[in-house]
């Protein structure tokens, strides 16, 4: 262990001496801008409107594919994904959702309209795909969409997944 210690540099000598004495006092580390956990807990009534606002761009994907590859199965499931372009009708999803071949898929909003959507991008690398609806199919739900802010990520942050359970409804479970 020493031998690693020793190649971080002068940062790990106040380290490497809280271990050979035992104390753990010495061994905190501070997250550049980062404020106590504590200050930035949301109360019930924030997640509420949060879930308000975010909730009619969570979709049911339903979809349908063939056999494409020797690793990939055919059938047909169910999968979460949310609008991240109204105006484009764009639908941000995991990566396996989107799949490596042919695939029919339908995306259900939260008021039971349904819309064809298209596969337009699987990343070969990260677990995220797209899919493409035609904005203007959707007639009487008023959403918006949820737009992405990776930079807004952080360790500890506290999150709420929403999604669906087997295609039946979008709900709401705490993280």
């Amino acid at each position: 262990m020493g031998d690693s210690l020793e190649r971080l540099g002068s940062e790990a000598v106040g380290i490497d001496a809280a271990m050979k004495d035992g104390s753990s006092s010495d061994l905190c580390m501070e997250i550049d801008g980062a404020t106590p956990f504590r200050e930035n807990v949301a109360t019930a009534e924030d997640w509420r409107k949060a879930l308000n606002q975010v909730v009619p761009a969570v979709v049911v994907l339903r979809t349908t594919a063939c056999r494409a590859f020797d690793t990939e199965a055919a059938g047909a499931s169910y999968a979460t994904g949310f609008v991240v372009d109204k105006c484009r009708g764009i639908i941000l999803t995991n990566r396996h959702v989107v799949k490596p071949g042919p695939v029919v898929a339908e995306a259900m909003f939260v008021n039971r309209e349904e819309v064809p959507v298209h596969p337009i991008y699987r990343d070969p690398i990260h677990d995220f795909g797209f899919f493409r609806y035609d904005p203007d199919a959707i007639q009487f739900l008023k959403y918006e969409e949820i737009p992405l802010a990776p930079e807004a990520a952080s360790v500890g942050l506290e999150i709420r997944v929403v999604g669906n359970d087997s295609g039946e409804k979008p709900e709401c479970k705490a993280s």
